[in-house]
């Protein structure tokens, strides 16, 4: 009885062992794939943590939240985080790997913050969906400050020249703003003066090095040129210069790399008082200028004929003025000649301190009776801001003798007044009728024609000429324009602000619209489209390689500005390709009529 109970015992095991084995066989896969997702739960819990837990007042730190499910979302309501710190800087990161026939997934967003005060704080729980990130801790030391004496890290400093006045209306002033930093400083930007009202022209930037209170310090300076628009009292605010300043503590060789603490630093505001035009002006145009200078030049020799332009060239160069503030001169009237003004052609340079204005007018002359030619004298009243006192300025007069047309037959001879035969000033006929006068009409239609035919030759000499130049001089231009928007495209790709500024002010002064030669500002306002100005704005105001740590640019994009101010040429040259051409004053159908 025994063996048979034991032999019965081992059947009832064998099927007991086989339909455990035959179970495990069936759910072996599903386990599988629930060991398999254990992990992956575990796994999909969001985390947060800080790069540093100890910071100083004006420093930021990173704030790195991470999860490796690649469909949760990480959009949360950070109002109770903004409490206490400011969120400058936000980007999300994703991460695919296969290790082993397995994906997985790294989703981040990274917060740059920057603390509000000094103090300890507590980054707050924050919520995603059913996941709760866990609290974390920071202590924000307060920012060092400065021993009794001692110079601070970054000042700015601002002089206006002349140092005294008086300072007159539409007269420059000169602006001179220095920047003093340490080679430390990073991702600086400075402001534009703004005084109002008046107009600002950036001259010159020069850097260089300094000693102040025994310190060594890098300097920026930059000087302005400022045109008051109204007398009275002229305000120009603070400048405001801001960046990080990344400070290496004594002893120290090697420490982690920071983006330093942000700083801000003002100038002190200035208040100038506006002369208007003085009383003891008494010229027709207010021109404040402190050089004026009056020159001509003349085309032809001392002698022409009846009919044949002379042209008279009316230059003037001043110190102190924009050539579109230069006032064409008057001319008296002339009663034996005709005049045809030409348009006026300008340019505004300068000597990095102050405005250079040129301008030529250009006059040509039609003498309509033989004799001299009186080209009369010009006078033109200026104040001279040097001196506080009217000057004059005057061009002398010069003459041509005008000899007769070719065209038309020389007067008849007069008699003496004893030959009984002499005629009078009306010839008379010998059946007592008067002499025709057809000579005179044959005399103004040959004048016409002559002169129809000068305006051709001088239309075919200069599309020869032009022709000449084509595989020359032109050639030349467009290759030095190519070269020059080369270098600026560059400096745009590479985020090199300084060359796309140098760049870019020296294509305005040899191929940029004239009104706008050299100047960043001026040519922004006259630009339509607001994102280019911004942009612009951006560029003339970051005087420092403003970066940050992951290359990108601050406040100004040199890809986006080089696609936006490539789209504003073509548009430009369009424009300008649809503009007529100028009237030819030469022509009959455009002479006045007498």
């Amino acid at each position: 009885m025994s063996t048979c109970a034991a032999v019965r015992g081992m059947m009832k095991r064998k099927r007991g062992s086989k339909m455990v084995n035959r179970m495990f066989s069936r759910l072996g896969p599903a386990l599988a794939v629930f060991a398999l997702i254990l992990p992956v739960a575990a796994e999909a819990a969001i985390q947060a943590q800080l790069d540093r837990s100890r910071i100083t007042e004006g420093e930021t730190v990173t704030l790195t939240i991470m999860t490796d499910e690649a469909r949760q979302n990480l959009d949360a309501d950070f109002t109770a985080l903004e409490r206490d710190f400011s969120i400058l800087d936000r980007r999300s990161e994703t991460q695919l790997s296969i290790v082993n026939g397995r994906q997985t997934a790294s989703v981040r967003l990274i917060l740059t913050l920057e603390p509000r005060a000094a103090g300890t704080f507590l980054i707050p729980p924050l919520s995603f969906g059913n996941d709760t990130t866990e609290a974390i801790g920071v202590q924000v030391e307060p920012a060092p400050a400065l021993a009794p004496g001692s110079q601070p890290p970054v000042f700015i400093e601002m002089e206006v020249v002349p140092n005294e006045g008086p300072y007159y209306v539409h007269a420059q002033i000169g602006v001179l703003v220095r920047v003093f930093y340490q080679q430390n400083l990073t991702e600086a930007a400075i402001s534009q003066p703004d005084p109002t009202p008046a107009s600002v022209r950036l001259l010159q930037e020069t850097p260089y090095q300094a000693e102040r209170g025994g310190e060594r310090y890098r300097v920026l300076e930059r000087t302005y040129a400022v045109f008051p628009e109204r007398s009275g009292e002229l305000n120009i605010p603070p400048m405001q210069l801001t960046g990080r300043l990344v400070e290496r503590k004594s002893g120290s060789v090697w420490q982690p790399a920071v983006r330093g603490r942000r700083i801000q630093v003002e100038s002190e505001a200035l208040s100038l008082n506006i002369e208007p035009k003085p009383a003891e002006f008494s010229g027709s145009e207010w021109q404040p200028a402190r050089e004026y200078e009056l020159t001509q030049q003349i085309s032809s020799g001392e002698a022409l004929r009846v009919g044949e332009p002379v042209t008279r060239t009316v230059i003037i160069d001043a110190v102190g003025l924009e050539e579109n503030m230069i006032v064409e001169p008057a001319w008296p009237d002339l009663p034996n000649a005709r005049i045809y003004p030409d348009q006026p052609q300008g340019i505004t340079r300068d000597d990095g301190r102050w405005v250079l204005g040129h301008k030529e007018f250009r006059y040509a002359v039609v003498p309509e009776q033989e004799g001299e030619l009186v080209l009369p004298e010009l006078k033109v009243e200026w104040w001279d801001t040097q001196h506080s006192q009217a000057r004059t300025a005057t061009l002398a007069a010069h003459t041509v003798f005008v000899q007769p047309s070719s065209l038309a037959p020389p007067p008849a001879p007069s008699a003496s007044p004893g030959f009984a035969g002499s005629e009078t000033a009306d010839p008379l006929r010998t059946d007592g009728t008067a002499e025709p006068a057809y000579w005179r009409w044959l005399t103004l239609l040959f004048a016409a024609l002559w002169m129809l035919t000068l305006a051709l030759a001088l239309k075919l000499s200069r599309r020869n000429g032009r022709e000449k130049q084509g595989n020359g001089g032109v050639t030349a231009v467009a290759e030095n324009e190519v070269a020059i928007l080369a270098d600026l495209q560059r400096a745009c790709k590479s985020g090199d602000r300084r060359g796309a500024r140098q760049a870019l002010q020296l294509w305005l002064r040899d191929f940029g619209p004239e009104e706008n030669s050299r100047s960043l500002l001026r040519f922004a306002a006259s630009i339509e489209d607001d994102s280019i100005r911004e942009s612009i704005y951006a560029l003339d105001a970051d005087g420092f390689q403003a970066t940050r740590n992951d290359g990108e640019s601050q406040a100004w994009n040199g890809g986006v500005f080089w696609t936006r101010f490539q789209a504003w040429r073509s548009a430009h040259s369009a424009r300008e390709r649809a503009i007529p051409p100028l009237t030819d004053l030469y022509a009959v159908e455009n002479r006045p009529a007498r």
